[in-house]
C-alpha cells in the first residue's frame, strides 16, 4: 500500500488537518535556515503534539548531537536527513536513536551527497527522492513545486531494497499519475496542497486525498 506524507507543516491547524485528512505522516522542518516552513524546536514540539499521526522531523546537515537532541525532545517516528549528510551520520544515528532514519536523495545526485546505495548500506530505513530548484539563486532542496525525474526514481527503486518515497511537484492533479507510473512505497508532498508557503489549503488537501485513495487502492 502506498503511504502519504504531508510535509512542511508549520502550525497546529495544519497538523490537525493532516491527521483528519488521513495522511500517514506529518512532516515538520526544524532549523532549516533556507526554508520559510522551518520551525524552532519549541514550535515544532507544539505542532507535533497536534498532528495525531506519525511525525517525521526534517533536518538539514545537523550535527549528530543536535539530531539526538531533536529526537529526544520530539520523539518522532523518523528523522529525515534532507541535505548533504554523509552515510556515516546515518550509521551513527541508527546506533544511538530508537526512531527510524530516513534520507532524502536528490536526482540527479546533489553535489556533496552520497549515493543512495551508500545510505542504504549505512542503515537508512527509507529514501525520499526529491527535486532541486535553483530559480531563486540558491538551491531549494524540496518544497519546490518542481516535478522530478520519475523514470530515475523508478530505476532507483530497482537498485535498493528499502522503501522509496517519491517527492517533487506532486499535487491533486498529478498524484494519480505519480502513483500509477512510479508505484513508489510512498508519496511525500508539500507545496501541492498549499495556499502559500507554509500554509495548507483544506480544499486542495481534500481533493488530493480523494484522488490518492483511489490511485493507491488501484496500485499494482
Amino acid at each position: 500500500m502506498t503511504l502519504l506524507k504531508l510535509c512542511g507543516t508549520t502550525n497546529r491547524e495544519d497538523a490537525l488537518l493532516a491527521g483528519r485528512a488521513g495522511a500517514d505522516f506529518c512532516g515538520i522542518l526544524v532549523d532549516v535556515d533556507w526554508s520559510e516552513r522551518s520551525l524552532t524546536l519549541e514550535q515544532a514540539r507544539q505542532v507535533a503534539e497536534a498532528s495525531g499521526v506519525r511525525n517525521v522531523i526534517l533536518l538539514c546537515n545537523p550535527s549528530a548531537a543536535f539530531a539526538r537532541a531533536v529526537a529526544g525532545t520530539l520523539r518522532p517516528y523518523a528523522l529525515q536527513l534532507h541535505c548533504q549528510e554523509p552515510p556515516s551520520l546515518v550509521a551513527d544515528l541508527k546506533k544511538t536513536l530508537n526512531c527510524a532514519i530516513w534520507k532524502t536523495v536528490h536526482l540527479p545526485n546533489l553535489a556533496g551527497q552520497g549515493a543512495p546505495q551508500a545510505y542504504e548500506a549505512a542503515g537508512a530505513d527509507a529514501l525520499l527522492a526529491d527535486s532541486v530548484d535553483t530559480s531563486e539563486c540558491f538551491a531549494r532542496l524540496g518544497g519546490t513545486g518542481k516535478v522530478g525525474d520519475w523514470e530515475a526514481v523508478a530505476t532507483l527503486m530497482q537498485e535498493v531494497s528499502i522503501p522509496v518515497f517519491l517527492a517533487g511537484g506532486i499535487g491533486p492533479d498529478n498524484i494519480a499519475a505519480a502513483v500509477g507510473t512510479v508505484q513508489p512505497d510512498g508519496i511525500d508532498l508539500c507545496s501541492g496542497v498549499e495556499s502559500a508557503r507554509g500554509r495548507r489549503d483544506p480544499v486542495k488537501v481534500e481533493r488530493l486525498m480523494q484522488t490518492f485513495r483511489k490511485a493507491a487502492g488501484a496500485k499494482g
